[in-house]
């Protein structure tokens, strides 16, 4: 398994385990960083992210008050999370 697939799949854990929250875009990346080894570069979680999200997995909204992306997953990306 790929790097960025493990990335992908940590990622819609963690979407999950927020119940429905968004999820600011930094904690993901710090949460990504602290819980899949060897620490990913930024570089791969970015496309971890982007993937997710071309593909229907997960959203992200920019706030507009703080300019900060909060993700959180889609119904399709909450369907396959529950499978991992």
């Amino acid at each position: 398994m790929s790097e960025v697939t493990n990335i992908k799949r940590f990622i819609l854990r963690a979407l999950l385990a927020m119940k429905g929250m968004p999820m600011p875009g930094e904690a993901l990346d710090q949460a990504v960083k602290g819980a899949v080894p060897p620490r990913p570069l930024q570089s791969d979680i970015e496309s971890a992210k982007n993937q997710l999200e071309e593909t229907g997995f997960i959203i992200g909204t920019k706030d507009e008050l703080d300019g900060n992306v909060y993700w959180a997953l889609t119904t399709k990306g909450e369907i396959r999370a529950k499978q991992l």
